[in-house]
């Protein structure tokens, strides 16, 4: 009888166990909580933006935090996307996050947010963003003078470093259901490789980072680098403020990357010595984006990033490399052939040499365009990622790094 009583207990206790980590959300799938380290009840989930926040990879949880959108007028409905459908809304502010409007000024239906009529919310209308009927201060230039009023037409979209773009678009947290996720698109940290990085991280060793590239790469575009509000930092300096933060070795960086730059820039010897003298354990790269407005043809962007890699794993045979597909670009006025023909190059290269890598920002990217407007996720119009789409380069980076 009492090894009966026993076996009973150990079948709770067991039972529990099983179920402790799992929950069920609104569709009725039964959710792993292994899988999502930051999984919160929707009833308990409320809105706060520490850094933690701010760097969190929002895959590995189901609350995003001030995901951007433009809304947009059109036919007398001013409305939006978000990626996602929204279990529950946590906030919606505007750019700065400072400013919260009330539920009283919108309404959700699916993944659209549509403003009522008279609302304190900023927008845009269709015209536009086809760069008509601006609105002042904003003038039509060739040649971008002041980034406060100006803007250039290239094609059928604006280009402009001013708040005509960022200084409309809203920051919306909400609670979504995992189940919507392609987790095929997200990296992980079991199998995006960087195993002599990780070695030191997790013993704590002192690490030093490098990063080369264009504007994307530098910053260009992040409200830090403009030094207008929230003055949030670039991907690269997240990066490695976060891992610090996991980590007890320090981590520093140097950032090599110069906007405008394409991969052959970054292959010259004068940049490939700026890498080795930086000494680093990791190198990011982020070329394609001016290869691809150049023409450069896919064989040539290949020869580049492998000469980046020749000179500095021949100089530095530690150094481990992360090749990074670029978050896409305006779709009207960059091709998406060309990137993919681009990024199959990087995969090639990976698979041919040791202790090189690739992040895949634009699969991810062209997914999410899939529902969301260009508008509501660039800084400049065009080719340049705003303040929210440079922290998904940061989760990504950060999920490949960090076991959460």
């Amino acid at each position: 009888m009492k090894r009966r009583i026993l076996f009973c207990i150990l079948s709770l206790c067991l039972a529990f166990a099983f179920t402790a980590c799992k929950d069920t959300p609104a569709g009725g799938e039964e959710i792993n909580k292994a899988d999502y380290p930051f999984y919160t009840d929707s009833a308990q989930a409320t809105y706060k933006f520490d850094f933690e926040e701010m760097t969190q990879p929002y895959f590995l949880g189901n609350v995003i935090y001030n995901e951007t959108v433009l809304l947009t007028e059109e036919n007398g409905k001013i409305s939006g996307n978000l990626r996602y459908k929204p279990e529950k809304i946590l906030s919606v502010r505007d750019y700065t996050w400072k400013t919260e409007y009330p539920a009283s000024e919108y309404t959700v239906s699916g993944n659209t947010i549509t403003a009522k009529q008279g609302t304190a919310m900023p927008y845009l209308t269709a015209e536009n963003l086809q760069g008509k009927n601006i609105p002042e201060p904003y003038r039509k230039v060739t040649s971008i003078t002041n980034v406060l009023t100006d803007y250039v037409l290239m094609g059928g979209t604006i280009y402009t470093e001013s708040p005509l773009l960022y200084g409309n678009q809203i920051s919306v947290s909400y609670v979504y259901n995992v189940k919507d996720l392609n987790k095929s698109e997200f990296p992980t940290y079991e199998k995006s490789g960087f195993s002599k990085l990780k070695a030191k991280l997790n013993a704590g060793e002192d690490v030093k980072l490098a990063a080369i590239g264009d504007s994307v790469a530098e910053g260009c575009s992040s409200s830090g680098h403009f030094n207008h509000e929230p003055f949030m930092d670039n991907w690269v300096t997240q990066v490695t403020n976060a891992l610090n933060k996991k980590y007890d070795g320090s981590v520093t960086v140097k950032n090599e990357a110069v906007g405008g730059m394409a991969s052959e820039w970054g292959a010259a010897p004068a940049q490939i010595n700026k890498i080795v003298a930086a000494q680093p354990d990791m190198l990011m790269v982020h070329f394609g984006i001016n290869d691809s407005g150049a023409n450069v043809g896919a064989l040539n962007y290949r020869d580049n990033m492998e000469a980046i890699i020749i000179g500095v794993q021949n100089r530095l045979p530690d150094c481990e490399i992360m090749l990074i597909k670029a978050f896409p670009a305006e779709p009207m006025s960059y091709a998406d052939k060309t990137f993919k023909q681009y990024w199959a190059q990087l995969d090639s290269l990976a698979n041919e040499y040791d202790g090189v890598y690739t992040l895949d920002m634009y699969t991810q990217g062209m997914s999410m365009l899939g529902v969301k407007k260009y508008m509501d996720v660039t800084g400049n119009g065009i080719n340049h990622v705003n303040d929210y789409s440079s922290r998904l380069y940061t989760m990504n980076i950060l999920s490949a790094l960090i076991k959460y």
